[in-house]
């Protein structure tokens, strides 16, 4: 199928800005975050969106509220439990620092291997590939050519890499702020990847930097 994905990560919430674990524990966009999700939805205005799917958690139901100024569609998204962030486990509603300080040898493991390690009760990303490819399963059986994908920056860093074939390095280098979006071009067997930051781009491939920050 020919299809351009548009992956739009929710806007920042505080515990984004104090660097503190989120996972699938909720939090609300602060004043930044839903200026973020306003410049995203004016954007996103301007592209002939067909279909939209939806992490069901509360800073992406929020996002899409204000993205559906713009796009009606946003208001009535499709919601799935897949598209829900990494579970962080244990280590949910700590400061990444205090992590480190409390759980230091929990926090070396994670340092060694991010892709392949788990934190006590938590998820790490071969788990988010096994909810990818079921998501993209599915997704395949609606005819939509343009559509969007209102998520979180663990599971759109998988579900990028399960589109376009990265390795585990290149999926770790992705830092997708929140104002940033990520787009997917699949036509005629090739996939490119550009994205776009507050609505100025393209800008070619990934969004890189610092490596295990969500």
């Amino acid at each position: 199928m020919n299809r351009t994905w548009y992956f739009v990560r929710h806007g920042e919430t505080d515990w984004n800005a104090e660097k503190r674990m989120q996972g699938q524990w909720e939090s609300n966009l602060n004043e930044n975050g839903k200026g973020h999700a306003d410049v995203n939805g004016s954007w996103l205005a301007t592209l002939p969106i067909e279909h939209i799917w939806a992490s069901p958690q509360v800073r992406v139901r929020q996002t899409a509220e204000i993205i559906s100024k713009h796009v009606p569609l946003a208001a009535n998204p499709n919601f799935d439990d897949r598209l829900k962030e990494w579970s962080s486990g244990d280590w949910s509603g700590m400061l990444y620092a205090d992590i480190a300080k409390e759980r230091p040898d929990e926090w070396a493991k994670w340092v060694e291997d991010r892709y392949n390690y788990r934190p006590p009760n938590g998820e790490n990303f071969v788990d988010l590939e096994v909810r990818a490819d079921s998501f993209f399963e599915d997704a395949s059986k609606v005819t939509a050519e343009t559509v969007a994908v209102l998520a979180h920056g663990f599971i759109i860093r998988v579900m990028v890499s399960r589109l376009a074939g990265l390795s585990q390095a290149d999926v770790l280098a992705v830092k997708q702020t929140n104002d940033t979006v990520i787009r997917v071009r699949q036509s005629g067997g090739e996939t490119v990847i550009d994205h776009f930051v507050g609505g100025i781009g393209p800008k070619a491939g990934l969004p890189l930097g610092e490596q295990g920050v969500a």
